[in-house]
């Protein structure tokens, strides 16, 4: 007789945390869930008590996580990690059963083989986005339900099956520019267990493992290539801790539309947005504005380069974070924020509201313009004079629009990370610790400072440690 609470547990394990369509591989055919609920509740109806008990591991393990591993057990389906073929996909309309359309060659021979892999791995059911998401809808009403779950359908797979089109090897695997796309961040992330194949459907590396993510040379270069610590390649959680750390990673990777460099994001640190398309840079500067609130790590104001043309607090994507924008000597990521900088800073009206510790350049002077790393932009060295004599600072180049050229008489740095002391309105700037900063400027009919570009983070030491009250602003 069948155990009610497997039963139970076996629907809301489809309903919740696998794809709603699937391939089914035996027909080459698109399901919906009815028909995989079908196939497995044999199985399900077939679990014993003694088969909850063998699945136990351990004392206090809770009965309803037992049943669900068991569930999973059973449920096995494989996911594609892939770049699109420029030609165009196979979409869902090719894959019912009345259809005549067998898509581009290419992309069904990258289906057909991706099945084929999946059956391989023991593998029913498969799942990839190009043809179990129906993409003619223009209300975008199932990619806004499929985009939050996607990271869940990554994690909850047997295998991904990870498709290199450009590489044949480990030699060249990592120049494959599958690694420089967005979404395949947490396609890379998610799943625990990944195969990468070369362009002939031959594994990249080991042919007899069947996880990458457990070989260590592989891991290895995945590290140094992606430069992820292969801790997160093997187990990455979603959560909004060590966010600009994981915006230094998405900094190397771009994407197509626009918006898709923020949505490509949201299953990372679990944050859930309504997707729209036709906004832009809009669409990462509301992901930011999320990610502000709830982690409250100061360092997320450490980027340089151009701004939002929504907010000047912030980047318009993560390449604003990429680590050419750091000192050498300097890395944001190493260090521990629990006890630094504003823990209460907020976003009023699109507006920044943050507590930074400010010092003032007395004096300042412009180096020749140079061109900057994006086009009608300029750059000219920042030479500081006006420092107090125990405070030194990293070169910077203040950047600004070949429209609107503007060499501030008054300048600023607003220290970011600085120590909280035991006076809530003071901060301290530790003796011999590199400091992060925003810099400001303003003109003698200005009452207010104007955070300004730069090509670096801005970073300043001290050879004494400077204790004094903070300024609340406003950019």
């Amino acid at each position: 007789m069948a155990i009610e609470e497997v039963c139970r547990i076996f629907q809301e394990y489809l309903r919740e945390s696998i794809p709603h369509r699937l391939i089914a591989i035996s027909k080459m055919e698109v399901v919906e869930q009815q028909c995989v609920e079908e196939l497995y509740m044999p199985s399900i109806r077939a679990v014993t008590e003694k088969d909850i008990e063998q699945h136990t591991f351990y004392p206090n393990q809770r009965r309803d996580e037992v049943i669900r591993n068991i569930v999973k057990g059973i449920v096995r389906y494989a996911i594609l990690s892939h770049r699109w073929c420029r030609e165009g996909e196979v979409t869902l309309q090719e894959m019912t059963p009345d259809s005549t359309k067998l898509g581009k060659p290419s992309s069904r021979h990258k289906l057909v083989n991706f099945c084929q892999k999946a059956a391989e791995y023991g593998c029913g059911f498969a799942w990839a986005d190009t043809c179990c998401i129906d993409r003619s809808d223009p209300s975008l009403e199932e990619l806004n339900k499929a985009m939050p779950r996607m990271f869940r359908w990554y994690r909850n797979a047997h295998v991904c099956i990870v498709y290199l089109a450009e590489s044949f090897t480990l030699d060249d695997f990592l120049c494959d520019s599958w690694f420089l796309q967005s979404w395949t961040l947490q396609e890379l992330l998610a799943p625990v267990r990944v195969k990468f194949f070369g362009r002939t459907w031959r594994p990249i590396h080991n042919t007899r493992a069947d996880n990458d993510k457990a070989d260590r040379k592989l891991l290895a270069a995945l590290s140094t290539g992606t430069g992820i610590p292969v801790q997160d390649i093997q187990c990455y959680w979603a959560g909004t801790e060590r966010v600009r750390e994981k915006l230094m990673w998405a900094s190397r990777r771009t994407s197509r539309l626009v918006e898709d460099g923020a949505y490509s994001l949201l299953a990372l640190f679990d944050v859930h947005m309504n997707v729209e398309y036709g906004i832009g840079d809009e669409a990462f500067g509301r992901l930011m504005e999320v990610l502000l609130q709830r982690s409250q790590e100061c360092d997320m104001l450490a980027w340089a380069g151009i701004a939002s043309t929504k907010c000047v607090f912030l980047p318009p994507s993560a390449q604003g974070y990429s680590a050419r924008y750091l000192d050498e000597s300097y890395n944001p990521s190493h260090d521990h924020y629990g006890l630094r900088g504003d823990q209460d800073m907020s976003v009023v009206d699109g507006r920044l509201r943050v507590k930074l510790l400010m010092v003032e350049l007395h004096e300042a002077t412009f180096g020749d313009e140079i061109p900057f790393l994006q086009s009608g932009y300029h750059a000219c060295a920042l030479l500081p004079k006006g420092l107090p004599s125990n405070v030194t600072m990293n070169h910077v180049s203040i950047v600004s629009s070949n429209n609107m050229p503007w060499r501030p008489s008054k300048l600023a740095l607003g220290v970011v990370d600085y120590r909280w002391t035991s006076d809530d309105e003071k901060g301290l700037v530790e003796k011999g610790r590199t400091h992060f900063c925003l810099l400001f400027g303003a003109d003698d009919t200005q009452t207010s400072w104007q955070k300004l570009m730069t090509d670096k983070v801005v970073t300043i030491k001290t050879v004494d440690s400077i204790r004094q009250r903070l300024e609340t602003i406003l950019m």
